[in-house]
């Protein structure tokens, strides 16, 4: 509840009331809300002493209103601080809207993603038809969520007048509004919904109940039909509206026999309607031969003989199909077994020569007392490197270069100073990459994770004017080694007004103020396994519709990181920038399959072209 209400006050939208209906609660409810109350005048109390139930709560705050616009609000829903501000010109800007809503990213309980709901090509209500809209509605489109959208007050006073008082009330009243009114979207992540697990098999539970479909039936029937706010001519599609309904509720009641019958086609390779259809027909069958037979069209000798050879041939035809089926994937995985042999093979080839490159890396274990110290480094080094290329090797990473992945990105002017000449890395230009990609895709908005000194920090701000940095580190109580020199860099300068430092530890903070609203995430914080998932799980969270994540040092010296990318990639393939130890994300690009831009004809070039096992030869390590 804090939570929710934390982000309903921060709404950059000035003109706002906030009301708390209390359905008698008997937990800390309304303590939480009391304290809100006491330091924002905006908030409203109405205590109830009896648990009036849902629909009545929901009347309690619409009818308690005093705006043009209205919004009902979740207890455990988290909305993004221009969730208002972004709907409002929407709904205003069509007349003939009723309500607008946004993208919803849907978590679990724990936090853990679920769904993102978006209404994009023909499912985008922007300037659909009242009849599409509504069998969009009762196909199951999830477009039920709108009852968390932001309405026009005195439309939605007057379609409150009949909202249903049964299991999925919420998509009858939307598809009472469809038929009302026309829906606005805005395609951006502004709000966040904690799906339930629990309610979807409570809900399951009591759809299998006897009489539940029968009263839904009821209910939608008299809510489209009392309805004040539909048209009567709208009103002529209730016949083809509750056959849509019924078909969308008997899948549902019927949840764990359909699951039975998906469960035996599968067996046979065949579609479950295949199969209903396939059973209705024996059906039909056999009472069109019962029938014949009662009237002696046919002895029932020849009806029950001919009924089952049908269906005999039937089963056989299955059975060999199946059988078919079951050979091919035999065959299939027997050459992808040997595919993935071959692989082995060359792997191990290529460990061999790594080893023979490099002799003493087999006994350094047992020599190490022979050796100098600097030699005992160096086979180390070289015991880093080759583990690091066969993670690599094993990960669904794919290598660029940088003109390759963002063309054009060579004309960016990017300030020397991004440069740190005492660091350990080879190469020296991933700092210069880092900062030049959020130039190029213009970002206005950066977040990272490891501060230091600030020196990517300044220049993320220096090289987009218009643009905010949030950085996050350790308090400096907690890193005591580091504190004298974070942040120094960009202290006193002009870009510092453009930076917010985040002090916390990466593990306990909190991105909800803060969800999907970055360009560009750069993650350089702690290396090691468990630290790198936090960052990454979280970097995911932060960013927006098109943007972009980027990683530093994936390289040998970084053990935890590389093995964690290497599970990591098996479901969501990244790119490494070649000649670096960056990695990069770009959202709604598939890495695998995306076409490269082309780089600039030269001798280099050419060089790499005739030698394309050419291997390199820089690592951080």
């Amino acid at each position: 509840m804090a939570a929710a209400l934390e982000t309903l006050v921060r709404q950059d939208y000035p003109n706002l009331q906030i009301i708390i209906s209390d359905n008698a609660s008997t937990d800390g409810t309304l303590a939480i809300c009391e304290e809100f109350a006491r330091g924002d005048p905006r908030i409203r109390i109405i205590r109830k002493q009896v648990n009036e139930g849902a629909v009545a709560n929901f009347r309690t705050v619409l009818d308690a209103a005093e705006g043009e616009f209205f919004m009902w609000a979740a207890a455990d829903d988290y909305w993004y601080p221009h969730f208002i501000s972004r709907l409002l010109p929407a709904l205003r800007a069509d007349s003939a809207a009723g309500v607008a809503m946004c993208a919803v990213d849907r978590r679990l309980p724990d936090g853990a993603p679920f769904d993102l709901i978006r209404f994009i090509g023909d499912m985008n209500p922007n300037g659909m038809g009242h009849l599409r809209l509504l069998g969009k509605i009762l196909s199951g489109a999830k477009y039920n969520l709108f009852i968390y959208g932001l309405f026009r007050k005195p439309l939605l006073q007057r379609a409150m007048r009949h909202f249903p008082v049964v299991l999925g009330g919420d998509r009858q009243f939307i598809a009472q509004m469809a038929l009302a009114c026309r829906f606005a979207y805005v395609d951006e992540i502004l709000l966040t919904r904690t799906h339930q697990p629990k309610n979807f098999d409570a809900y399951m539970e009591t759809m299998a109940k006897r009489g539940t479909l029968r009263r839904q039936m009821i209910s939608f029937a008299g809510t489209i039909l009392g309805s004040s706010v539909i048209p009567w001519w709208r009103k002529a599609c209730l016949p083809v509206a509750l056959m849509q309904y019924f078909m969308l509720s008997i899948p549902q009641k019927q949840f764990k026999r359909l699951n039975m019958i998906k469960i035996i086609a599968r067996k046979f390779f065949i579609s479950p309607r295949s199969l209903v259809m396939a059973i209705g027909l024996f059906g039909v069958s056999a009472v069109i031969g019962g029938f014949l037979a009662y009237l002696n069209v046919i002895s029932s000798e020849f009806a029950v003989g001919t009924l089952s050879a049908a269906w005999l041939l039937v089963a056989a035809v299955l059975l060999n199909r199946g059988w078919a089926i079951r050979a091919q994937k035999s065959i299939e995985r027997k050459l992808s077994g040997n595919d993935q042999e071959i692989n082995r093979t060359l792997r191990e080839l290529r460990y061999l020569s790594d080893t023979l490159l490099h002799p003493d890396l087999a006994v350094a274990r047992t020599k190490s007392n022979q050796l100098s110290d600097h030699a005992v480094q160096r086979i180390e080094k070289h015991r880093k490197v080759v583990e690091f290329v066969r993670n690599l090797e094993d990960s669904r990473i794919r290598e660029v270069y940088v003109q390759e992945l963002f063309p054009g990105i060579e004309k960016e002017s990017v300030p020397i100073g991004v440069i740190n000449e005492l660091t350990g890395h080879a190469n020296k230009t991933d700092m210069l990459y880092v900062s030049a990609v959020a130039k190029h895709i213009g970002a206005k908005k950066m977040f990272e994770f490891g501060t230091y000194m600030g020196r990517t920090t300044f220049h993320l701000a220096h090289n987009n004017p218009d643009g905010q940095v949030f950085t996050l580190n350790l308090p400096p109580e907690r890193d005591p080694r580091y504190a004298p020199y974070m942040g120094v860099l960009f202290k006193g300068r002009e870009e510092e007004k453009r930076i917010t430092q985040i002090h916390s530890d990466s593990r306990e903070f909190d991105t909800a103020p803060y969800r999907q609203q970055f360009d560009f995430v750069f993650v350089d914080g702690d290396h090691s396994y468990d630290l790198v998932k936090n960052d990454t799980q979280k970097a995911f969270e932060l960013i927006k519709q098109g943007g972009v994540i980027m990683w530093h040092d994936y390289a040998p010296k970084s053990d935890g990181l590389v093995r964690f990318f290497k599970e990591f990639t098996q479901d969501r393939p990244l790119f490494r920038i070649r000649s670096t130890c960056l990695l990069v994300y770009i959202d709604g690009v598939d890495v695998m399959n995306h076409k490269l831009g082309n780089l600039p004809h030269s001798l280099e070039l050419e060089y790499r072209e005739e030698n394309p096992y050419l291997v390199e030869s820089i690592y951080h390590s």
